[in-house]
C-alpha cells in the first residue's frame, strides 16, 4: 500500500465552518488557515462585547460589533 505524501508533510486540515451566534449565518473559521483567521486582521472587541459562550461571530456581525 502506498502512503500519501502531502506537500508540506501534514494531511490538509479540513475547513472548519462555524455558524455566528449573533446572526446564524454560517462562515468559515480559519484558524488552522496557515495564514491564520480573518478575524486577526480586525482590531480586538473590549472585552464587554464578547459574548458569553465565546463562539466567534461572522465577519459581518464582528465588524459592527466594532463600530
Amino acid at each position: 500500500m502506498a502512503r500519501e505524501v502531502f506537500r508540506d508533510g501534514k494531511p490538509p486540515v479540513e475547513p472548519r465552518e462555524s455558524r455566528c451566534p449573533a446572526c446564524g449565518a454560517p462562515f468559515h473559521c480559519g484558524v488552522d488557515d496557515p495564514g491564520g483567521c480573518w478575524c486577526a486582521k480586525v482590531p480586538p472587541l473590549p472585552r464587554e462585547a464578547y459574548i458569553a459562550d465565546g463562539r466567534c461571530l461572522c465577519e459581518k456581525c464582528l465588524r459592527a460589533a466594532r463600530a
